[in-house]
């Protein structure tokens, strides 16, 4: 029987019944996943509107929808498991999971190590706390300030980058500070433990919204974001499932509904790099 990866803060969510399955078949061989009839994604539901908990504490966000629709088309059950980002890749690569939704930004060296799924675009906003007089008038002056990032990210190997510009071109060192989640990052900022934080962009906009930050920067590090996944028979079903949506419409109405940036038009979804060597 396959066991749950004993990672904190896991727990997991069926979205999409077996009922909706009935009539269909599968597009995903049972061979091919870790546990026979079920697709199993890891999420971390901390980045609104991609992904978050509700004040039911029921999932939603748009790889919520994402992965229901999905598993519609390929006839399959999709379970979100959740855990902490950095717990993902080595789950995955453990074979305790089959794939990775979480908005995760899309890398060359990432794509070489799983089959990786672009499916939109995001960037990176520099957030103060709310009513903070900070400005900046580029990433540049980030240096001499401490800034928070969640670990193991994108975000947080493009400042360790420029971290390295700018001691390069003799200014001062940023100090950077890792956390394990975005909303870590959040309260750390929140705390005035840290001057700065980096976030995704759309989290960055929800957060100002609610009056949690002020957004000092945004459009960094503009790239794509990538489902990713241990098989290629199961990444090549979902890349069959996503252009479906993109033909019917069903892809722009669900980014449309959460306010975020879809592939460029007429870009179609694809497997982007090399994938896993053995």
């Amino acid at each position: 029987m396959f066991k749950l990866p004993k990672i904190a803060a896991l727990s997991v969510a069926l979205v999409a019944p077996l009922a909706a399955h009935a009539q269909c078949t599968p597009a995903i061989a049972d061979a091919d996943l870790i546990d026979a009839g079920k697709l199993q994604l890891s999420i971390n539901p901390t980045n609104p509107p991609q992904q978050f908990v509700d004040k039911d504490g029921k999932l939603q966000g748009l790889n919520v929808d994402l992965a229901d629709e999905i598993s519609k088309r390929v006839c399959v059950d999709v379970e979100l498991v959740r855990m902490d980002f950095p717990a993902m890749i080595p789950a995955m690569k453990g074979g305790r999971i089959d794939g990775m939704n979480t908005g995760m930004f899309w890398t060359e060296e990432r794509s070489k190590m799983m089959w990786t799924v672009p499916y939109s675009e995001q960037s990176i906003a520099v957030i103060a706390k709310p009513g903070s007089d900070a400005t900046l008038a580029s990433e540049t002056d980030l240096q001499g300030k401490t800034v928070g990032v969640e670990t193991n990210s994108y975000q947080q190997n493009w400042l360790k980058k420029l971290n390295e510009t700018n001691v390069a071109a003799g200014k001062k060192e940023i100090d950077i500070r890792g956390f394990a989640t975005a909303s870590a990052v959040v309260a750390a900022l929140q705390a005035g433990q840290v001057d700065n934080a980096l976030v995704v962009d759309s989290v960055g906009a929800d957060l100002v919204k609610r009056e949690k930050a002020k957004e000092v920067l945004t459009g960094l590090g503009k790239t794509r974001t990538t489902m990713a996944f241990a098989n290629k028979n199961v990444a090549d079903a979902v890349v069959k499932a996503m252009d479906e949506m993109q033909d019917d419409g069903t892809y722009q109405a669900l980014f449309d509904k959460w306010k975020l940036s879809p592939l460029p038009e007429g870009e179609k979804v694809s497997i982007a790099g090399p994938g896993p060597s053995n």
